[in-house]
């Protein structure tokens, strides 16, 4: 029965490794040691009721075939986890084989990236590194905006590259990773400041907010990623070695800790964050022959279809088609629907405004408190009942 962390003075990030074979979570624990924490499970059970109790955890990485529970129903229970920590954690499936059927389920019962048995130390750890750093949590992003707002200086510069230098850089990433047969991710990050009451499109933010926005994205993403910017709120990130789908993730959580921050005072006014992505996995590209500039071109396009229909979240491939079709980009909440969720703080904010004694910005979430502390609850008076 796992046991609840004791003070944690850990500064790497922690990961929790399922699996009932000593070995095999040996081998992990080998390659990941020194630079990542490590808790360990020995079926989808022990997994889970850790994830309940060790909010530090930051990346799951799990074997499909368990005791007790086994890594499917695992990522059924964080998915649909009333506890938005672990409904949105990264989760790292193991597979012993390079099945498409195995891996296509696992990652349609909500995998973020799969990975075989004989993976070496390296692609591990760039793994890890990308889902740790790069896919930061929405409300990490958040709370860091809202602060850095509070300390910028109008008139101080933001000091990114200039677009030139940006694009030469991006450019040899991008040469590099059809060389090696590596994935290209270009995410255009774009911030529109939206009124209720008008119709139209949005306008450009404050300049102190743009810059804010700026800062926090180069803290947040990798050493080898480049960032620029192409408009006065406008941001381009270039990432290589990364699948697409921990780009996009990392991008929704961007988007929704921008629209989602306290940054303007009037209630009546709302931003929007819409993420153009396009990347070598794009459907018809071809890796050898696509140019920057085309790609960049096709970022950017997506973007303003989002910041043109006031929707904040990801416009790929199929988000693009769905507007040329006349349809409703699916699966993002425009800004009128966002509200909601921008009036729902996270577990972790509550709590923390209980410690501060500000009881009464609480109270209006109790319901939805009680119910993300209730698996808690019931493991400690299973646990309880257990040692009677």
């Amino acid at each position: 029965m796992p046991t609840p962390p004791a003070v944690d003075i850990s500064l790497k990030p922690r990961v929790l490794i399922a699996d009932d074979s000593r070995i095999v979570r040996a081998t992990l624990i080998k390659h990941i040691e020194g630079m990542f924490d490590f808790r360990e499970a020995l079926n989808g059970e022990e997994a889970w009721e850790t994830l309940l109790i060790d909010p530090n955890i930051r990346v799951v990485i799990t074997d499909l075939s368990m005791p007790k529970l086994d890594g499917y129903g695992l990522l059924q229970r964080i998915r649909n986890s009333k506890i938005t920590r672990i409904r949105e954690i990264p989760v790292v499936v193991v597979s012993g084989s390079d099945e498409r059927a195995e891996r296509e389920r696992a990652k349609a019962a909500g995998a973020t990236d799969l990975i075989t048995k004989g993976i070496g130390t390296p692609q591990l750890l760039s793994r890890l590194d990308i889902l740790s750093k790069l896919v930061a949590t929405q409300r990490e992003f958040e709370r860091s905006l809202e602060a850095l707002i509070q300390e910028i200086e109008p008139d101080a510069p933001l000091q990114l590259p200039t677009v030139e230098a940006f694009r030469a850089d991006a450019a040899q990433l991008l040469d590099n990773a059809a060389r090696n047969r590596k994935n290209f991710v270009l995410l255009d990050v774009s911030i529109g400041l939206k009124h209720a009451g008008l119709e139209g499109a949005a306008v450009a933010p404050p300049s102190s907010v743009a810059k804010a926005i700026g800062r926090l994205l180069r803290r947040t993403i990798r050493d080898t990623d480049h960032l620029g910017q192409f408009g006065d709120a406008e941001f381009v990130v270039a990432t290589g070695s990364i699948n697409f789908d921990s780009a996009r993730l990392f991008a929704q959580r961007v988007c929704r800790a921008i629209a989602s921050a306290h940054l303007a005072s009037d209630e009546r006014m709302s931003f929007i964050a819409s993420c153009g992505v396009a990347s070598l996995s794009d459907p018809g590209i071809k890796a050898d022959e696509i140019t920057f500039d085309e790609l960049l071109e096709r970022a950017r396009h997506r973007a303003l279809l989002g910041i043109g229909g006031s929707v904040t979240g990801v416009v790929g491939p199929e988000e693009e088609a769905a507007v040329l079709c006349g349809e409703q980009i699916p699966s993002l909440a425009t800004a009128k629907d966002h509200t909601m969720e921008q009036d729902s703080p996270d577990l972790a904010t509550l709590l923390q405004w209980i410690r501060e004694g500000r009881q009464d910005e609480v109270l209006p979430h109790l319901g939805r408190l009680s119910a993300e502390l209730q698996p808690l609850v019931d493991l400690v008076l299973k646990r309880s009942r257990t040692a009677l």
